[in-house]
């Protein structure tokens, strides 16, 4: 719930805000809709949106990553209104400022592990060589990647290439992070081991993780979780987390 001011009653001022927002998209037979929706999120949290499919928290994500514009209503992102923004311009700040993870890799076949992090700075950013190269090693170790970084990236099991995709998003310091169905391709220890990753990111980059999942009991492993049905949020609650 917003306050006076904008943000959530008690809680530090958001990374990102959504106030208001109404949206729907039509996908095969189903309509997946968000109606009159707002919310806030915090930097250095991970957010898990639970929900039914079509209830909205896929497109929801869309919304908050400036990927689909909403019919009505505003996402506010570092203290910015995108609202009116045209697509060029969306899309230069999602390039800066947000970082994607979707539940396919969609990593370079024939490029390198470390290649394939390097690329959002040298293609999408204009960052000098030398600025990338050292922001590359920092998420290289950060994700545990540095023993395969001059290995093709399509060679790599599904969660390693799935961390690649998890650097290759934080290599411009992104204020938000989004990522896609996080319980889709991973199972047990391996999907336990990437909460605990997620855990750490959001600690040492102070960024906000905003997460889709299939399974609420996965809530326990979040500092927030959003349960998004009918387009509406159905229930918000911060869980007892097992993580530090």
């Amino acid at each position: 719930i917003l306050g006076r001011t904008g943000y959530p009653t008690g809680f530090m001022p958001p990374t990102l805000i959504a106030r208001n927002i109404s949206c729907s998209r039509v996908s095969g037979a189903e309509t997946e809709e968000i109606v009159d929706l707002s919310v806030a999120f915090e930097p250095a949290t991970l957010n898990l949106l639970f929900g039914p499919a079509h209830g909205g928290k896929a497109l929801l994500l869309r919304v908050l990553g400036l990927l689909t514009e909403p019919s009505r209503g505003e996402v506010t992102i570092l203290k910015q209104p995108t609202g009116g923004w045209d697509e060029s311009r969306r899309r230069e700040f999602r390039n800066r400022h947000l970082g994607f993870v979707f539940e396919s890799p969609f990593l370079l076949p024939s490029f390198t592990v470390v290649e394939n992090i390097a690329m959002p700075l040298l293609k999408l950013t204009g960052a000098p060589p030398e600025q990338a190269r050292k922001a590359t090693r920092s998420v290289l170790g950060l994700t545990g990647l540095t023993p395969c970084e001059n290995i093709e990236a399509d060679r790599l099991p599904l969660p390693l290439q799935l961390r690649v995709a998890v650097a290759r998003a934080l290599v411009i310091k992104p204020a938000v992070v989004f990522l896609e169905n996080l319980d889709s391709l991973l199972r047990d220890e391996e999907l336990i081991s990437f909460l605990e990753l997620l855990s750490v990111i959001r600690q040492q980059f102070r960024c906000c993780l905003i997460a889709t999942a299939k399974s609420r009991e996965l809530a326990p492993y979040a500092n927030r979780a959003l349960e998004i049905a009918n387009g509406r949020i159905a229930r918000d609650w911060n869980p007892d987390s097992l993580l530090a």
